[in-house]
């Protein structure tokens, strides 16, 4: 699945059906204000309904449009206090933009049901901590990458060990101390022992050749084994005979 990013939030408040360009008309407009600037007004101008509630001093206002919608402006702080349970269903787009930072504390369980794609974007790092077990499962297939268009790197750390089940496809090379196999290994093109040479306990089977610079050999079964040292040194080597003179090579090969 190609990566969506989701859409920026570009929501704005709307404005007032109660403009300069469109003031409430008398005597549809009953408006209660107190002395100290608090204002309590009901609109039935036609076509233009409203109420709105406003603070006289910091200018903290809700406001119900003719439409139907609803205007909440806290120009401080806000607390909402809820004793029981709450259930909010938003039959359209929800977009909420927050300017500063976002803290949300769950004494209980966090569930959440998504029937379409989840898309999240970060800018910044991400970092997760579980402080049990941390479950990733997929139906399809999953995939991790780290940065690759331009090069990125992936680190896999555990304390013991790192665990796969199913088999391990590689596209590059794998660089390690050391290799452990229980049953075997296969290589499709070779096998490949550093300096030290290549060791097994038991025995070494080749259903076409074996060829070695100097054999080092306990039990190797083949069809052929080449000794290509030892070879050289038998095919090239001279004998005294019993008058002191030189014999000449070998004429059989080393087999």
């Amino acid at each position: 699945m190609t990566y969506k990013p989701p859409i920026d939030s570009m929501w704005l408040q709307q404005p007032s059906a109660a403009t300069a360009n469109t003031p409430p008309q008398y005597p549809y407009n009953n408006v209660t204000q107190t002395e100290s600037g608090h204002l309590y007004e009901m609109d039935d101008t036609p076509g233009q309904e409203r109420i709105r509630l406003q603070h006289g001093k910091s200018g903290t206002f809700f406001e119900m449009a003719p439409n139907g919608d609803q205007t909440v402006t806290i120009k401080g702080d806000g607390y909402e206090i809820i004793a029981g349970n709450k259930n909010v269903t938003i039959s359209g787009v929800c977009n909420i933009t927050i300017n500063g930072d976002c803290n949300m504390e769950v004494f209980g369980d966090k569930n959440e049901l998504i029937h379409g794609d989840y898309n999240l974007d970060v800018k910044g790092a991400v970092v997760m901590r579980g402080r049990q077990d941390i479950d990733f499962m997929a139906d399809g297939d999953m995939t991790i990458a780290a940065n690759e268009n331009f090069g990125g790197t992936m680190y896999l750390e555990a304390s013991e060990t790192v665990y796969i089940a199913s088999e391990l496809q590689v596209g590059g090379s794998i660089a390690c101390d050391m290799i452990n196999a229980e049953s075997r290994i296969n290589a499709g093109t070779g096998l490949y022992a550093g300096p030290d040479g290549l060791f097994s306990v038991g025995p070494i089977t080749s259903l076409v050749s074996v060829i070695s610079p100097l054999a080092l050999l306990g039990i190797s079964n083949s069809v052929l084994a080449f000794d290509i040292v030892n070879d050289g040194i038998y095919d090239a080597h001279f004998h005294i005979d019993s008058e002191g003179g030189l014999t000449t090579p070998s004429l059989l090969p080393m087999v």
